[in-house]
């Protein structure tokens, strides 16, 4: 197993799942690919920082919290509007946010199933998960 505690998610899901470089080259499954692991190391990289919070943290203190937040839900939104139909999309995404219910990993179980049908292990972005139980994904760190 790759040592990941020095490596950043966001290096990792970059490294992984690099932004398309020009119009020419850029697919809806590349986008998916893109946004699917920026997404998952955003929520990676929220959870981490949450565990370094004092009992009562100073309100405002930590902006950077909010804006992982919102990089984590907006990623996500836009892997799921590109991989499903206009109709479905709306209730997935409705079903992947808090309000639904999804309080327990849920848009990361989502994110993780869509890193590994298209062949990146989750387990190499994300710290807390273990890359040995995605087997079936190809693609590894570089």
């Amino acid at each position: 197993m790759t040592d990941q505690t020095s490596r950043s998610p966001f290096n990792a899901a970059l490294n992984l799942a690099p932004q398309p470089e020009t119009r020419e080259v850029a697919t809806a499954d590349s986008w998916v690919r893109h946004y699917a692991a920026i997404a998952l190391a955003a929520y990676a990289q929220q959870r981490a920082e949450f565990r370094t919070l004092p009992a009562n943290p100073v309100p405002g203190s930590r902006p950077e919290l909010g804006y992982l937040g919102l990089l984590a839900v907006s990623a996500t939104a836009a892997a799921v509007t590109l991989l499903h139909t206009e109709d479905y999309a709306p209730g997935l995404i409705w079903d992947l946010t808090p309000e639904a219910g999804a309080l327990n990993g849920e848009w990361e179980e989502w994110l993780a199933d869509v890193l590994v049908r298209r062949g990146i292990n989750p387990g190499h972005i994300d710290p807390d998960l273990d890359p040995a139980d995605f087997a079936n994904a190809v693609r590894g760190p570089a």
